[in-house]
């Protein structure tokens, strides 16, 4: 149960972050 959390925030993570540094 835990891992699966933080399985989907790593995924998340990895989303996210490149489209903010491309916004930003």
């Amino acid at each position: 149960m835990m891992a699966t959390i933080i399985y989907f925030s790593l995924k998340i993570f990895v989303i996210v972050v490149p489209l903010l540094i491309a916004v930003a």
